[in-house]
């Protein structure tokens, strides 16, 4: 994974892990200490689920112009977050550092 900084509406995310592969996407934040959790990315994604996390996450959804058009906070371990419209990329934030 490569580390990057985004800027979302006039907001700069330092420090954003971008999730290229289909294992990074596949495991995201799966099995992690919270103590070793960082932001992530995933393009071309509009759902999510926490199964195997060990840690709350908010998560900023983005459109296709990486404009943030929900954020939804404090989202436990197993619970999942079905396709929202409109959303095309996602920021998984541990609940820590958000």
């Amino acid at each position: 994974m490569k580390k990057t900084d985004l800027m979302i509406d006039n907001q700069l995310y330092k420090n954003i892990y971008v999730a290229e592969s289909f294992w990074d996407r596949l495991k995201g934040l799966m099995f992690i200490s919270e103590q070793k959790a960082f932001s992530l990315l995933i393009k071309d994604c509009n759902s999510v689920h926490t199964c195997f996390m060990n840690f709350p996450i908010t998560i900023i959804c983005l459109n296709k112009e990486m404009k943030v058009i929900k954020i939804i906070k404090n989202i436990k371990p197993f619970k999942f977050i079905f396709p929202l419209k409109n959303v095309k990329h996602i920021i998984e934030i541990p609940e820590k550092i958000s």
